[in-house]
């Protein structure tokens, strides 16, 4: 079976766009919690300062 070259190069743009969206989307996740927990951290630390200075 003898694949057409336009339908070839079409499914190759949509499975590299399908590919670069999920990376992009992976590292935007990735982000957020990298800075959710970073947050929580300085929260933590916040409060046990205060609270020992108490």
């Amino acid at each position: 079976m003898k694949m057409n070259k336009k339908g070839f190069a079409i499914s190759t743009m949509l499975y590299g766009l399908i590919f670069v969206t999920l990376a992009v989307f992976y590292m935007i996740i990735a982000y957020i919690s990298t800075r959710n927990d970073t947050n929580n951290n300085l929260v933590n630390e916040i409060r046990n300062q205060i609270n020992s200075a108490v």
